[in-house]
């Protein structure tokens, strides 16, 4: 596939058309590294560029139709746990940068945005506008380093992610937007799948879903009670590769991924427009889903 970047908003009239592709893990797959020494991920943006480089490209290579930056705890509220607030805005618009490389016309880039990593008040000591401005920081660079389109993911309270969805509209990109549902099909925060679709279309994502939690057997649950309340915006789904397990002392994901494959290929049919793979998974797995994807009709996703 060769995209034309200077069509505005082209990823959203594509997904209108056929089921896109999203890539897979991030943090598990750096975490993997045997050399690893840094406090966090998004320290290997600027430490090891060439890491990076190797894993985008293996994910383009396997045919993701977009490719999400290693940027998914780089905000300034979670930055600063790691002594790292000071690269904030480098970490984000280089991590763009080194994607936008890589993906080349073959993929878009999404510029990844996590949660902040603590709790708004009253839960917490963080303020409205203290998580606003760390979002629209990151949401900044993340556009100026060359995203096509922000992607706020992972998210348990719904306060939070109408926050991140309302900064990252301010760079004027597409804005994607997924939260976890992952006890008892709800997010940490007690957020039903129903309840945290309408969160993120009332603060204006151009996609919604779900991503992580523990895996595709849940996700079909969590994306039938979606579909049942009539989402407004087209449905995006990226399940982790089943619960992480202890294995010889480390920390292995051992869902087939070929059974990833079933399950996404029953979403897309179902009504998600949008599919991907979380933590656990590899470019075998986005490979696994291309051909899959390739064999389903234009329109097939509903």
């Amino acid at each position: 596939m060769s995209i034309d970047r200077s069509v505005p908003d082209a990823v959203l009239q594509a997904i209108a058309e056929r089921p896109i592709l999203f890539d897979g893990a991030m943090g598990s797959l750096l975490n993997d590294f045997e050399d690893r020494d840094w406090e966090a991920p998004e320290e290997v943006t600027l430490r090891f560029p060439d890491r990076m480089e190797s894993v985008y490209r293996s994910y383009v290579d396997a045919g993701a139709d977009v490719i999400s930056t290693n940027t998914f705890g780089g905000n300034l509220i979670r930055l600063k746990r790691a002594g790292l607030v000071g690269q904030a805005e480098a970490i984000s618009r280089s991590a763009a940068e080194q994607a936008r490389a890589a993906a080349g016309d073959d993929a878009w880039v999404a510029g990844d945005i996590g949660q902040s990593g603590d709790f708004l008040e009253p839960l917490g000591t963080v303020t409205e506008a203290e998580m606003s401005e760390a979002f629209r920081v990151q949401a900044e660079a993340l556009a100026d380093g060359g995203a096509d389109l922000l992607l706020c993911e992972t998210f348990s309270d719904t306060r939070e992610v109408q926050i991140a969805i309302q900064a990252a509209r301010s760079t004027g990109l597409p804005v994607f937007a997924t939260m976890s549902y992952e006890i008892n099909l709800h997010t940490m925060m007690g957020v039903a799948p129903a309840d945290g679709m309408r969160a993120c279309e009332d603060a204006g994502a151009d996609v919604v879903g779900c991503n992580c939690g523990n895996g595709p057997d849940e996700m079909s649950q969590i994306l039938d009670q979606m579909l049942a309340a009539g989402p407004k915006r087209p449905l995006m789904a990226q399940s982790n590769a089943g619960v992480p397990e202890l294995v010889a002392g480390k920390v292995c994901y051992l869902y087939p991924p070929e059974r990833m494959v079933d399950f996404a290929e029953q979403w897309i049919h179902s009504g998600a427009s949008i599919i991907g793979s979380c933590c656990g998974s590899t470019a075998h797995t986005t490979r696994l889903l291309r051909e899959m994807i390739d064999h389903i009709p234009a329109h097939a996703s509903g």
